[in-house]
């Protein structure tokens, strides 16, 4: 088993360059480590709910005989990234490029006026932040 952090592929419909979730997943993945840090921050957080869930599970299987459940979602984990990115957490952790200079300049993709007051990083159109998810994943890969 193996805690799964990812996106649920959603294409933009705005912007210049209209990608999916999944492209910005990877780029900011690529750029600044954004799920790693995030990990790394929140590690005993999202352990201790998974614990809770496999435990649960457990239980349940043995009194109900109830099938252990695959891919069982952690609601915490997914409520706990997005206050990391809303409150910027990565901001504080001297990364090069964070904050973002989008960010900085308040760049909104899905607005006619592109501009305004400065906003997080990482949250353009609020696409990616609500596309994102985290799992319990049981495909036996480390």
């Amino acid at each position: 088993m193996k805690v799964c952090l990812g996106v649920i592929d959603i294409p933009y419909d705005y912007g210049d360059n209209p990608a999916t979730t999944y492209e910005v997943a990877e780029d900011l993945q690529e750029r600044y480590k954004l799920f790693t840090y995030f990990w790394e921050l929140h590690q005993k957080e999202i352990t201790a709910e998974v614990g809770e869930a496999l435990a649960w599970a457990l239980v349940n299987h043995i009194q109900y005989g109830a099938p252990m459940p695959g891919g069982e979602l952690l609601g915490e984990t997914m409520k706990a990234f997005n206050v990391f990115l809303e409150g910027e957490e990565m901001a504080g952790l001297s990364i090069d490029g964070v904050p973002t200079q989008a960010a900085l300049e308040g760049k909104n993709s899905r607005l006619k006026i592109e501009r305004g007051e400065r906003r997080p990083s990482f949250i353009d159109g609020g696409l990616f932040k609500s596309s994102f998810v985290a799992w319990i994943g049981n495909d036996a890969e480390s």
